[in-house]
């Protein structure tokens, strides 16, 4: 059935797309196709676009990743309280737990830091953990990874795929049904002022 569909399809937009002289072609039809070609060739070149688009903002990240390695350093801290739960989320049919607790670690002036920060489920009080923080001792994240970092690239990659896909079969439907009303409405018009004289001329 689909194949049957794509055939149809294929058909119309040669038949729409021809030069030579047809008499139920209408202009509209060749502007329809026309705006269809475009939309068929724009969803083709959606794919590389996407690759394009993700291997720049995979640059860009790494970039910054890079940059993050040199204002931030690793320290070993030890957990001085233990882990309470807490619930990530707004929907309460979609929510996750993260376990938190404060540790205590050696700025680099040779105070003693605490800072609150994630960690295991099973961590217990005096265990140790690592910490990212920056030049002045504050927590914060560690820098992505190279897998994280194309993880990242390749979900960017598919989600730019799918919307833009999606947008290209959405403006395809949208365009035929616009051309089908102008149609119909044209047709209507006509047939106003075709349809008392045939039927006349049945009688």
């Amino acid at each position: 059935m689909r194949c049957d569909r794509l055939s149809a399809g294929a058909h119309w937009l040669g038949q729409a797309l021809r030069s030579t002289p047809n008499p139920l072609r209408r202009r509209l039809d060749r502007l329809t196709a026309i705006l269809v070609l475009g939309l068929l060739l724009m969803a083709l070149a959606v794919p590389a676009g996407a690759i394009a688009w993700g291997e720049a903002t995979y640059a860009a990240n790494a970039r910054a990743a890079a940059e993050a390695v040199e204002t931030r350093r690793p320290v070993e801290a030890a957990v001085i309280a233990p882990p309470t739960t807490q619930v990530v989320g707004i929907n309460p049919d979609i929510q996750t737990t993260t376990h938190r607790a404060d540790v205590r670690w050696v700025g680099v002036d040779g105070t003693p830091r605490i800072g609150n920060v994630e960690v295991g489920r099973t961590t217990a009080t005096g265990g140790k953990v690592v910490v990212w923080v920056d030049d002045a001792d504050r927590v914060v994240a560690a820098p992505l990874t190279a897998g994280q970092l194309r993880a990242s690239e390749i979900a960017f990659i598919f989600w730019l795929v799918t919307i833009g896909e999606a947008l290209c079969a959405a403006l395809m439907v949208w365009v035929h049904r616009v051309a089908n009303a102008r149609a119909q409405c044209a047709w209507s018009r006509e047939w106003e002022i075709v349809g008392p004289k045939w039927t006349r001329q049945q009688y």
